[in-house]
């Protein structure tokens, strides 16, 4: 449905249906675009109230709808400002999670960044209380917050996907922004994500679009990085040469495809879910099942954001995972670490 819906907003569907449901989500667009444009004159003129809490608050967002790799960079300043000795906190809604269940994103928060608490609360406010009262935060980090304007922030953070730096454009559905560009005005910084999958002069343009907004000295690049790869007790794994069946419920299977290419991986096929897919095995895997038949590949091979919800499953074949980190790259890392440092002294 996914994969459809972008063939519709991109234009590659053709016919009357596509061109009928562009006519409908282009409505749904101007609406959702005027309200979007009004609550945002609302904070900034000061009709809407906003709180403030004790701690310095970092929010982490995007202005796009599907993934810029959001979750990495969240484990990476929360782990930033651990070392510098700080408590920090992450404040999420827990997106795609069942009732009384954790997310797949807040598993992956928990697994990377010990000892750091992830608060899972639509109410990011009342999330930030509990971070202050109950686990002693003196910082917090609000994941996916940069439209979640109610709870005031410090240091505003956007992130923009390298490999495709302003999506679709036009406002969602009938495109993929959330907000519109010039909304980049609010962020403190900008983060350009996926840099390695990208080369080095279509980085800077996409700088340098990015300029009209934020001042250059505040965008900076991030690459991502392979941990490793690991089986299901969480050991290493040599994957080189090896042939694999891949499958991942993300919004972005491209990248994860050429992060398996890079590692020297014979992907004999790929099956992609939905973002935040739950799995069902006996109803997700049934292809993957005849094909491990057919192929008799090594192992299925999965992101950490899938494996999580996949623990107590056990495939026909090995089943290992991705581990990722973000970084930002060069000199520009350690002004980064510092100025996270330096805001919460700050407050």
């Amino acid at each position: 449905m996914q994969q459809w819906y972008n063939r519709v907003i991109t234009g590659e569907a053709v016919g009357v249906l596509a061109a009928l449901l562009r006519w409908v989500l282009s409505v749904v667009s101007f609406i959702y675009a005027r309200i979007v444009h009004w609550r945002n004159i609302a904070y900034d003129r000061g009709w809407k109230s906003v709180t403030r809490l004790p701690v310095p608050v970092i929010s982490v967002g995007n202005i796009t709808t599907g993934g810029t790799g959001k979750t990495p960079t969240v484990i990476m300043i929360a782990n930033c400002l651990t070392e510098a000795g700080l408590k920090p906190a992450i404040l999420t809604r827990g997106y795609g999670a069942p009732k009384g269940q954790r997310s797949d994103e807040v598993m992956v928060m928990e697994q990377e960044c010990p000892g750091v608490p992830v608060i899972m609360n639509p109410d990011r406010i009342a999330g930030g209380r509990e971070a202050i009262a109950r686990h002693h935060a003196n910082v917090l980090i609000l994941d996916d917050g940069f439209q979640h304007r109610r709870l005031g922030r410090d240091l505003d953070i956007v992130l923009i996907d390298a490999t495709n730096p302003l999506g679709v454009p036009g406002m969602f559905p009938r495109g993929t922004w959330r907000e519109g560009p010039a909304s980049l005005s609010r962020a403190h910084h900008i983060i350009l994500t996926r840099c390695e999958q990208v080369s080095g002069e279509l980085t800077d343009l996409a700088a340098g679009l990015l300029t009209q907004w934020v001042n250059p000295r505040r965008i900076f690049k991030q690459v991502t990085e392979v941990l490793g790869v690991f089986d299901q007790n969480g050991n290493p794994v040599d994957v080189r040469n090896q042939t694999v069946l891949a499958f991942a419920g993300i919004a972005n299977p491209d990248g994860f495809f050429r992060t398996l290419s890079d590692l020297g991986l014979q992907v004999s096929a790929g099956c992609w879910f939905d973002d935040h897919h739950r799995y069902v095995p006996e109803r997700d895997f049934p292809e993957m099942l005849k094909l491990t038949a057919d192929r008799q590949p090594a192992a299925w091979i999965t992101t950490s954001k899938d494996w999580v919800k996949l623990r107590d499953f056990t495939p026909p074949v090995p089943l290992w995972h991705v581990c990722i980190a973000a970084r930002i790259t060069g000199v520009a890392g350690e002004l980064w670490r510092q100025s996270l440092a330096d805001l919460a002294d700050k407050k």
